[in-house]
């Protein structure tokens, strides 16, 4: 299955980024966090599966949902010892202690879970450990109202020799760091290194994995950290330059690493395989992070006013793909009108507005018009069959109402979230036409 990130073109071929258009429309519920951070444990332990001799069977049935007994008590304290890092030695003490106070009450994946917690969150955090009870009491208490234990914090303050309200103060910590941490599906607790380090296969494949990874993060560092490191395995990771992109800090920055992952698309790719799938690209998946570090760039040189760099682009990529999955027609027939190439403009009507409902096309074509004959019997009926396809537009365009300042989350064909899309994006066309605004006015 392939996975599209949130900056990456929705697949609906709408044009739009999938966390402008679908995104949400398709998304699951929520997962645990604690489920991936276990499953992160997991793939940081690797080794021979032994199963614990019956003594060190959990008591009190405290499982995991779906994993079964595959850790050793061994392979938890080579975990911490040998493969996480810490800020200080008592943070590492604390992780071994909770170890020997977990071990005959819960399953060993269940104590690597927890190990992860208070490894991202003292790393992190870096809290001063005056009594290891506290944090461990909380970090138990946590596992129990993530998993359902029905531990109270009476039962964890006489197990630690700790008060009630030590527990409820760290535990509320812990929650703080989490939502913080670990938003948006995978496990961002863990340290970059160790995640580096669970990786497996080619180098090309670990950037890969990095760059799924980075794509699922909830925050900008994470992403841009996730995805620097892809670069270090693949230095043509056309993924990699998308999150960098989106996460830069202006928009010149952004439009230089778009513009540097497209230089390393082309050479992943190879000229021998363009040359063989021109016309074909969007059906091939590895094309695909390609297409959309190029529609990228061409979104930001229109914005920039570099309309023929924006043309250039976005030419290249109906070349490549005239199906035009991606939406690139209807920015490239804004480009074509506002640099006045009408010869050219005509022409891509002409090649996709037959049966193309949208409301792009449908304004664009009165732009068309009043550039070559002014106003004319044909533009009142194209304004009329234009505001047929969305009515809204024209609110949006006159002032009316007002323009939020972001693109929609979710777009149809004829609401008023279509119109916001198209004026923004259509802005600098429309502004090279006051008079046809003035004439709209007065209608």
């Amino acid at each position: 299955m392939i996975k599209i990130g949130r900056n990456d073109l929705c697949p609906c071929g709408s044009g739009k980024k999938y966390k402008k258009c679908c995104l949400g429309k398709e998304r699951d519920a929520a997962i645990p966090v604690l489920s991936l951070v276990g499953a992160a444990a997991e793939a940081t332990v690797q080794g021979t599966i032994v199963q614990p001799p019956a003594e060190e069977q959990p008591a009190s049935g405290r499982k995991s949902a779906s994993k079964g007994d595959k850790l050793t008590l061994p392979k938890l304290r080579k975990l911490v010892t040998r493969d996480l890092q810490w800020e200080s030695p008592a943070h590492e003490s604390l992780a071994l202690t909770l170890i020997e106070q977990m071990r005959y009450e819960y399953d060993k994946e269940l104590i690597a879970e927890a190990l992860m917690l208070w490894n991202g969150f003292s790393r992190i955090v870096k809290p001063t450990v005056k009594k290891e009870g506290a944090f461990c009491s909380a970090i138990e208490y946590f596992l129990s109202e993530e998993y359902g234990f029905m531990l109270t914090q009476g039962e964890l303050a006489g197990k630690y020799e700790v008060t009630q309200a030590t527990i409820a103060r760290r535990f509320k910590e812990l929650c703080a760091f989490v939502e913080e941490h670990t938003v948006g599906g995978t496990n961002e607790m863990l340290p970059p290194e160790i995640v580096i380090g669970s990786l497996k296969g080619s180098d090309k494949e670990k950037a890969e994995e990095l760059v799924y990874r980075a794509m699922e993060a909830g925050s900008p560092k994470s992403r841009s950290q996730l995805a620097k490191a892809a670069l270090e395995f693949d230095p043509d990771s056309a993924g990699a330059y998308l999150i960098l992109a989106d996460e830069a800090e202006n928009e010149d920055e952004a439009r230089a690493l778009l513009k540097a992952g497209m230089e390393a698309g082309r050479r992943e790719l190879g000229s021998a395989f363009f040359a063989e799938n021109k016309g074909y690209f969007w059906g091939i998946p590895e094309t695909r992070p390609y297409i959309r570090l190029c529609t990228s760039y061409a979104d930001s040189c229109w914005f920039a006013g570099a309309a023929d760099e924006a043309a250039k682009v976005l030419e290249h990529i109906l070349e490549l793909n005239p199906n035009d999955n991606t939406g690139a027609r209807y920015l490239l027939l804004a480009v074509y009108l506002y640099s006045d190439r009408l010869k050219e403009a005509d022409k891509l009507l002409k090649a996709y507005g037959e049966e193309d409902g949208a409301a792009s096309f449908a304004y664009d074509r009165m732009v068309l018009e009043f550039k070559r004959h002014g106003v004319t019997s044909r533009l009142k009926m194209l304004y009329r069959v234009a505001k047929g396809v969305n009515k809204h537009v024209p609110d949006y365009l006159l002032g009316a109402k007002i323009l939020p300042h972001n693109l929609p989350d979710f777009i149809g064909m004829g609401d008023a979230n279509e119109a916001i899309e198209y004026v923004i994006m259509h802005s600098r066309l429309w502004a090279s036409v006051p008079e046809l605004l003035k004439w709209m006015l007065k209608q």
